[in-house]
């Protein structure tokens, strides 16, 4: 074990423009305990803490808040007056995970000699011109990067001519203790106030367009004319929810959909499910799949690479992507058919399941490959 010259833990600072509730934020919250002995996670936000900092820092963790990003421009005066709260705080290593981050992260650790890791955690898709060009810079002045799977980290290698041995791939983990199977689902639904009966289906996050949320209340439609008592919840907030919320409306089944919104903790709203369902057009790690699949959910999802990367290709809750009247074929299956639950149970049986404390040691032999 490696420490600094003092004997005490090194800081490794997760550095976000604020904390959303999202996977990157998660992550980092997840895998900062876990870290080994010698290093100590420390997280900042550079606007505002957002709502799972709050939540962070009301559980007792310390969320730093760096007021430097209160504008669109980030200025030479940001970055100096970042890298002085760096030094201050004595901080070993920065790792940055959003955008804006990347760009206040890289320059003010080079500008202090000081490691610093710029953090891919989604598929990486063509980006606009400028944006394409910071985020080059940015690779370029960091010291190492991280990409969430293989296919991240070839398409970031071939994107941005990155030299070997500069990137590692480390999966988003999930917190073991939290993602269980339920010890009594029925009255969780109880306690959270959802159907005792019927079949239960639903997903974890945002209501944004790729999600595809539109074809599972299509499929609830469909499923509810076969004669299927079935139960849709969202959990989840964004800018689709009126959108859905007018869908669910015209079909119908309006009282068939609970919009849950933005929940803390997600696990037990997992837990309380008879299938989880994403039916995604486009997936990087499909973290809400994998906090299911942990819980002992079946999982139907959407048959693109993100999802079978974790699922296979061969998972007989696979449906293509936007079709409502597969995705009602299979809830309706499954409402009927018992053994098709247990097959795909077995069927996730297989799946490889990240943990936080194994991202955690993976993150933590980077840190001291940086500061050997």
């Amino acid at each position: 074990m490696q420490q600094s010259l003092t004997g005490r833990p090194r800081k490794i600072a997760f550095v976000f423009t604020s904390m959303p509730v999202g996977g990157a934020e998660d992550f980092a919250l997840g895998a900062g305990p876990h870290l080994a002995p010698d290093f100590e996670a420390h997280y900042v936000c550079l606007r505002e803490y957002g709502r799972l900092g709050e939540e962070a820092k009301s559980a007792g963790r310390r969320i730093d808040l760096v007021r430097v990003f209160t504008s669109r421009w980030i200025t030479p005066w940001s970055i100096r007056r970042f890298a002085a709260w760096l030094k201050s705080e004595q901080i070993a290593v920065v790792h940055s995970q959003t955008h804006h981050a990347h760009v206040f992260a890289t320059k003010a650790a080079k500008s202090l000699g000081i490691p610093s890791v710029v953090h891919q955690q989604k598929t990486l898709h063509p980006l606009p011109p400028r944006r394409a060009r910071i985020f080059r810079a940015c690779l370029e002045r960091a010291s190492h990067v991280v990409a969430l799977s293989a296919r991240t980290a070839r398409d970031m290698e071939r994107t941005f001519a990155l030299p070997a041995g500069k990137i590692s791939i480390v999966a988003n983990g999930i917190e073991r203790r939290d993602f269980q199977p339920a010890a009594d689902r029925a009255a969780l639904r109880r306690e959270l106030g959802l159907p005792g009966s019927g079949l239960l289906v639903g997903s974890v996050g945002r209501l944004h367009q790729h999600k595809s949320h539109e074809t599972t209340v299509e499929a609830v439609a469909l499923a509810r004319k076969q004669g299927v008592e079935v139960t849709a919840v969202l959990v989840g907030e964004g800018a689709r929810r009126e959108t859905l919320e007018r869908l669910a409306r015209e079909r119908g089944v309006a009282d068939a959909i609970v919009f849950a919104g933005a929940r803390r903790p997600v696990a037990p709203w997992m837990q309380a499910l008879d299938l989880f369902v994403l039916p995604s057009v486009w997936e990087g790690q499909p973290l809400a799949m994998l906090q299911a699949v942990a819980c002992g959910v079946p999982v139907l999802a959407s048959n693109i690479e993100g999802n079978t990367a974790v699922l296979g290709s061969d998972h007989p809750g696979l449906f293509p992507p936007g079709d409502a009247a597969w995705l009602a074929r299979l809830m309706t299956s499954a409402a009927r058919d018992p053994a098709l639950l247990l097959q795909l149970r077995e069927s996730q049986q297989r799946v490889d399941i990240p943990w936080s404390d194994q991202s955690a040691r993976q993150l933590a032999d980077i840190y001291r490959t940086l500061l050997s």
